[in-house]
């Protein structure tokens, strides 16, 4: 419930105020319609708010549900990033970017375990028993020494990762916390204590559970390269995807297999990364 509440509070912050620009406005919403309907479509990109498109059209700028019934009309803002999204051209950028220091986000409360030395801070979601994120992580050996790793942990895969994910914040906890570390590098965990600690501080687990939340992760491994770029799924190299250089084209005669581990039953998708 309180995941909700704080995305449900972004959502009227960025909205809140485009509403009382049609109210105030008399026959703004017929002459919205009649633009609509009559003028020729120039670009639409959909935003990385449910069932909300950015549409350009008579030079004007409307923001419309999917079905095109609802319309709002005025400015919309990204307050995490704080910028008013006025173009096309920026949807792509805010959609596939967060930058965790405009939202004075501190990753150390998510409990993370921390992986490297560098000076620029990489920032991944995981589940401790998923199979792709412990194929990103076999590449952060050759990394350590340029970024810092910090891997926060979400229970994807149910109640066993749930109970490692607990497991592994309150042994991070303590003065054995290099032990959680290479137990979730390696996903080698038992010799994990079996007990958690009745005094243990579950408050970074839970807070990492609503960041996930906010950040919208449906799948792990989800990643947060220094500039901001985000990444679902595990790259063919994170080397290459941290340097931001081009993946290389796939031939269309040779099919990607299917990488996603199903935990339902249902049929994988080419997606690299495990589904909750």
């Amino acid at each position: 419930m309180r995941s909700r509440s704080l995305s449900t509070l972004l959502l009227c912050t960025l909205t809140g105020h485009v509403l009382a620009d049609i109210t105030t406005a008399p026959g703004a919403v017929s002459q919205a319609a009649d633009l609509l309907m009559k003028a020729q479509i120039e670009g639409m990109k959909t935003l990385p708010i449910t069932g909300l498109q950015m549409v350009k059209a008579g030079g004007k700028t409307f923001f419309m549900s999917n079905n095109g019934r609802f319309v709002i009309t005025g400015t919309l803002m990204d307050v995490w990033n704080r910028v008013a999204v006025t173009d096309l051209d920026q949807v792509d950028q805010i959609a596939s970017h967060i930058d965790l220091a405009k939202m004075k986000l501190k990753i150390d409360d998510l409990g993370p375990v921390s992986y490297g030395t560098g000076k620029e801070q990489v920032v991944m979601f995981v589940d401790p028993r998923c199979p792709y994120c412990a194929k990103v992580q076999k590449q952060m050996e050759g990394l350590k020494d340029r970024y810092t790793f910090k891997l926060i942990s979400v229970p994807v895969l149910g109640p066993e990762s749930q109970s490692l994910v607990t497991r592994i914040g309150c042994l991070l906890q303590t003065k054995d916390k290099d032990k959680a570390r290479d137990a979730l590098m390696h996903q080698t965990y038992d010799a994990l204590p079996a007990d958690v600690d009745p005094a243990c501080n579950r408050e970074p687990v839970q807070r990492a559970l609503v960041t996930a939340h906010l950040f919208a992760i449906e799948a792990v491994p989800f990643l947060i390269a220094p500039d901001g770029r985000t990444f679902k799924g595990a790259p063919d190299s994170l080397a290459d995807w941290l340097a931001d250089k081009p993946a290389p084209q796939v031939s269309q005669q040779q099919p990607k297999e299917p990488t996603v581990q199903s935990i339902h039953g249902q049929s994988p998708s080419t997606t690299e990364g495990t589904k909750p």
